[in-house]
């Protein structure tokens, strides 16, 4: 059996210890306040008869503490009886979250289960964060949002399917982060 050199081997364990607080962080934490009230606004705001959705259209923005969300088109639907309760919301186009903490994402759709405090985007998924512009990117196709906690979860294609971004081309299918050395995590 081939043995590394023990000085090679201290300097992979503290390399591996070096960067595993790094490593945890990179998955992105949202500045969230899942108690907070859900601020609406857009364009043209369109209540239908049953009372169960409503829509808006242009300029769609909603915020909830410190996220923010806005998209061109956005439906808020409520469930039951009556007192109605916001149970999911729905954005299409253009998806561009804002987390106070700086994180930032870019998607073409999102969904917000409100009893379950999860935000999911979906498409061609970017994750930036603009306080730092030496951190790390990450690229998928769905992003979960923990609101309860302000983690998340970055996803690519599942096995046998294809991504196309909006010029038709495959965008590669596998959830991706670029790593800038030196850059914050």
């Amino acid at each position: 059996m081939n043995r590394l050199p023990q000085p090679l081997l201290i300097v992979l364990w503290i390399a591996l210890i070096w960067q595993a607080p790094a490593a945890a962080e990179t998955a992105g934490v949202f500045a969230t306040d899942s108690d907070a009230p859900i601020n609406i606004e857009a364009d043209k705001m369109s209540l239908f008869r049953s009372g169960a959705q409503a829509e808006l259209l242009g300029n769609a923005a909603l915020a909830q503490g410190p996220l923010s969300l806005t998209a061109r088109e956005v439906a808020v639907f409520y469930g039951g009886t009556a007192p109605r309760r916001l149970t999911h919301i729905t954005a299409a186009e253009d998806v561009h979250i804002i987390s106070e903490n700086g994180r930032e994402v870019f998607g073409d759709a999102a969904v917000y289960l409100v009893s379950a405090e999860e935000m999911t985007v979906t498409g061609n998924v970017r994750v930036i964060n603009t306080k730092d512009t030496d951190a790390d990117t990450l690229t998928g196709v769905r992003l979960i949002i923990n609101l309860r906690n302000g983690t998340s979860r970055i996803f690519g294609t599942l096995k046998g399917t294809k991504n196309n971004d909006k010029s038709g081309r495959q965008s590669g299918g596998r959830a991706r982060i670029q790593l800038k050395p030196g850059g914050a995590r």
